[in-house]
């Protein structure tokens, strides 16, 4: 009987890759940074005289030949957003011009530099995950299919720019294509609370009930983290040694996913949760308004104040969800700055417990759904497994694929 089971399983499988069918189509929502921008320049005056004025559409990230000195200082300029902090509305530099390119596709979501050889992992994103699919009989761009966006904006933006339009007709199309199976929507980092948004201020319940089969979130950044606060006062290089984060300061300042992603003053980040420490004060996730004066960037308040309401008071999805998240790896939690180093120096970080990335009281947030949804909410760490490595475990793409068949 058992080899029976085995061989009914395996004959199911092949009929799957030979038809492309499935039980549950997939449509990807990446993280922070996960998603490649593309740029065309026509610009009247550059800050180096090795910077192109005029170009035609390049990819401006991820490239990591953009990313080396010196052209990283022409990235910066060329990537960075300016804001209106009492409208809310950002635009590019001048004379950029910007696209998401592969909407709908995976490509763009599974190696995010196109210009680098597939055995330098180091821009692998959701290439292991998606070939595990199509080995189950997932076709690209039809059952499983990518969702990116232009990841310096938050939730707001996007509505602004249609991104939640066009995502709503993925998921329609999706459905369809998969002969009207409802759509599991698998989600990672900033991706997470980009689709709360979509889930609880676009779309209706009945919508939800024939469209979404499942809502799997991957170390979800939910009420924020705690390296965001360092990032706003001293820059991050993102790893990039040779890098100076000085000069990434000043475009992260600029992306409204900046203080979109900051600690969000609640019961997850208390009055007595300290981030940073200095030698005159110290900052928690109540303190923006005076952390962003002293930090010498006071405009980035009043973009805060805009963006925090946006997800963080954590409405339900109102869809059966499946909240994965990274454990027991240090996390950046506080970042102590001797005399004299605040902000324009790196501080001393003090580490505490999450994915590497984000915090594990953020992490965990979404657990409150299980007392406020009717739909079932299961939440499961996988010990070990860091932010960027959720998407490429294959403990957590096994675990997704039994959602699939559930």
């Amino acid at each position: 009987m058992d080899k029976l089971v085995l061989l009914l399983a395996i004959l199911g499988s092949i009929v799957a890759v030979v038809h492309g069918t499935v039980e549950s189509p997939i449509v990807i929502v990446p993280g922070l940074s996960g998603s490649q921008l593309q740029g065309k320049l026509n610009r009247t005056s550059v800050p180096h005289i090795y910077c192109s004025k005029v170009y035609d559409w390049y990819t401006m990230w991820l490239s990591l030949e953009e990313l080396l000195p010196p052209a990283d200082n022409c990235l910066i300029d060329n990537i960075r957003l300016f804001c209106n902090t009492t409208t809310g509305r950002c635009h590019n530099q001048e004379g950029v011009s910007t696209r998401v390119p592969g909407f709908g596709n995976t490509t763009t979501i599974e190696y995010l530099d196109p210009d680098t050889p597939r055995w330098f992992t180091t821009t692998q994103y959701f290439n292991t995950f998606v070939e595990y699919f199509v080995t189950q009989g997932y076709v690209r761009g039809k059952t499983i299919r990518g969702a990116p966006y232009d990841w310096r904006y938050a939730a707001n933006g996007f509505l602004e720019q249609g991104y939640y339009d066009d995502l709503k007709s993925l998921i329609e199309e999706t459905y369809q294509l998969a002969g009207n199976a409802p759509v599991t929507l698998v989600v990672h980092s900033m991706g997470a609370p980009t689709s709360l948004f979509f889930l609880t201020k676009v779309v209706d319940q009945a919508w939800k009930d024939t469209y979404i089969k499942a809502y799997v979130t991957l170390s979800g950044a939910w009420r924020g983290a705690a390296k965001v606060m360092r990032t706003m006062a001293s820059g991050d290089n993102s790893g990039v040694t040779v890098d100076n984060p000085l000069e990434w300061r000043i475009a992260q300042r600029s992306f409204p996913s900046s203080p979109w992603l900051l600690p969000y003053p609640s019961d997850t980040w208390t009055p007595d949760d300290v981030i940073v420490i200095t030698t005159k004060r110290n900052y928690t996730a109540w303190d923006y308004a005076d952390f962003y004066q002293d930090v010498g960037y006071p405009e980035g308040y009043g973009m805060f104040q805009q963006l925090y309401n946006l997800t963080g008071p954590l409405p339900p999805p109102g869809v059966p969800t499946y909240c994965y998240y990274g454990a027991d790896v240090k996390t950046p939690l506080q970042f102590q700055y001797a005399a004299g180093e605040f902000p324009d120096q790196e501080p001393t970080v003090v580490y505490g417990p999450g994915d590497g990335t984000v915090n594990n009281n953020s992490l965990v947030s979404c657990a409150r759904w299980q007392s406020e949804q009717a739909q079932p909410v299961y939440v499961q760490a996988f010990s070990g497994v860091d932010h960027a490595n959720m998407v490429q475990n294959m403990d957590v793409i096994v675990a997704i694929q039994h959602i699939m068949s559930s």
